[in-house]
Formats: structure tokens, sequence, C-alpha cells
């Protein structure tokens, strides 16, 4: 009974603090999900709760004929913005941002949302 306290201990302190990494989830984007804009953004910005591993995390925006319009997705404040720069003059229509990101326990995540260009 006693080796059974400490390792209980053990889980209920470092296990629920391992799990609370996974749940991640996105704040707000910009511009955000099913929005018109006017203009053309300059990029595609991607605010998350919690930190995110660089290394296996990204953001693709592609136009409605699906080529790439971004560029490299960089990262800010701790690993909890993602950003992506757009090409410049980008014409009216569809545009569909694919983004994932892993937290640094190793969670995955993967999804996508459109916005327009008036």
């Amino acid at each position: 009974m006693r080796k059974v306290i400490p390792v209980v201990f053990f889980l209920l302190v470092f296990g629920f603090s391992v799990n609370a990494d996974a749940h991640i989830y996105v704040l707000e984007s910009s511009p955000a999900p099913d929005s018109t804009v006017d203009e053309p953004p300059k990029n595609v910005t991607i605010t998350l709760v919690g930190s995110v591993e660089p290394a296996f995390s990204k953001i693709d925006v592609f136009n409605s004929d699906g080529e790439k319009v971004s560029g490299k997705t960089t990262f800010k404040e701790d690993d909890t913005v993602m950003e992506t720069e757009l090409k410049e003059n980008l014409p009216p229509g569809k545009y569909t941002v694919k983004w994932k990101f892993m937290s640094l326990d190793g969670h995955l995540q993967k999804k996508e949302f459109v916005f327009y260009i008036k």
C-alpha cells in the first residue's frame, strides 16, 4: 500500500499536466473563417491557446484553382502565433487556409477554413 500512494500521487500531479498541453485550440484567425474581405490581406495569422512545435506546424493558403499563394510559416510569441505571408495583389475569389500544428506533447491537429476577397 505504501508503494501505491507515491505512484498515484505522481500520476495525479504529472499525468494531468501532460494532458493539459494536448488541448491547444485556435483562439482567433485573421482573416476569420468564412469572412469576406474588401482588400487582399498581406498575411494569414492564427493565434493559438498554447505553444506549438514549429518543425511540425504550418499554414498553407490556396486559391480556387488549387495554386499555393502563401509563403513560409513564421512563429511569434512563444510559438502561440503562426503567420504566413500571401502573394501580393491577390484577385477576388475564394481562398482555402489549411493549417496543421503539433502541440509540445506531440498531439497533431489539421483543419482548414475559407475566406473570400471581394
